[in-house]
């Protein structure tokens, strides 16, 4: 991935580990050296997904491994609300689309979950193998849109399985259609506990079929609100979008979070 940068033009984007020296090594080195064919001297931008982000200069490069030199390093604060999407896996290759835009979204964790209706069906291999994918475009993501924050991609379970692993004392929202729903706005508006707004939001999706009247009962006890998102009714992949965007933006209202200098002032960056 590349962004424009003012001063440098094009700059592509890599994910390294900031403990320590930095460097770009196995997969993020022969993509830098092999495909994008940088060279000693170039800059490039790396992240390490915990809301740290640098310019470095690449002194050294290999398909193994790339030498960098840190010319400047920036930090984007974490947001306020945590964000936590609670998706029934649809079928076909959707669950990579919805987990790419809510990366974009600025989502902190996604919890992938078989329901009853669900059409896909996973063993324990297969759930592993599509984890490691669905991390992977998780990851990407990160890059294409500049997320410094990269979200915790849970293995699939059972949804009635996590629901008492949740804290208690979050705002929780499942999508649904029955009658008694409350619209977004109206649960929003709304304080959860002590006149306080939320520090933590999970928001349950269900499967093309729909959660079942037992899911939706297990959900409630469990304290989720069920909300409406309004009198159509949305395909999987629509309604997680529709939620996550009303709730960044009620919620975290500027999302645009932008790296900080070490100096603690705030950078413009140019995409």
């Amino acid at each position: 991935m590349t962004r424009k940068d003012s001063s440098s033009g094009s700059i592509s984007r890599h994910f390294a580990c900031f403990a320590g020296e930095i460097f770009l090594a196995a997969d993020e080195a022969k993509h830098c050296s092999q495909v994008l064919r940088k060279s000693v001297g170039d800059q490039i931008f790396v992240f390490d997904g915990a809301g740290h982000e640098a310019t470095a200069e690449i002194t050294a490069i290999s398909a193994k491994r790339v030498e960098l030199k840190i010319l400047e390093r920036r930090q984007t604060p974490a947001s306020a609300v945590s964000i936590s999407l609670i998706q029934s896996i649809p079928k076909g290759a959707n669950m990579e689309w919805i987990i790419e835009k809510a990366v974009e979204l600025g989502v902190n964790a996604i919890h992938p979950i078989l329901t009853e209706r669900t059409v896909v069906r996973l063993d324990a291999k297969e759930a592993a193998k599509k984890h490691e994918k669905w991390q992977r475009v998780a990851l990407e993501a990160c890059k294409q849109c500049g997320q410094n924050w990269l979200p915790q991609i849970h293995l699939p379970s059972q949804f009635t399985s996590i629901l008492n692993t949740l804290p208690t004392q979050n705002l929780k929202i499942i999508a649904a259609l029955q009658p008694d729903s409350w619209s977004l706005k109206s649960i929003l508006t709304k304080p959860i506990t002590n006149n306080e707004e939320p520090r933590t939001v999970f928001l349950a999706i269900g499967p093309e079929g729909d959660f079942t009247p037992a899911e939706y009962a297990a959900a409630r006890a469990c304290g989720f609100i069920p909300a409406t998102l309004g009198p159509l009714v949305l395909r999987v992949e629509t309604a997680a979008l529709f939620a996550l965007s009303v709730l960044s933006h009620e919620l975290r209202g500027d999302t645009g979070l932008r790296p900080i200098l070490a100096s603690g002032e705030f950078i413009e960056i140019n995409t």
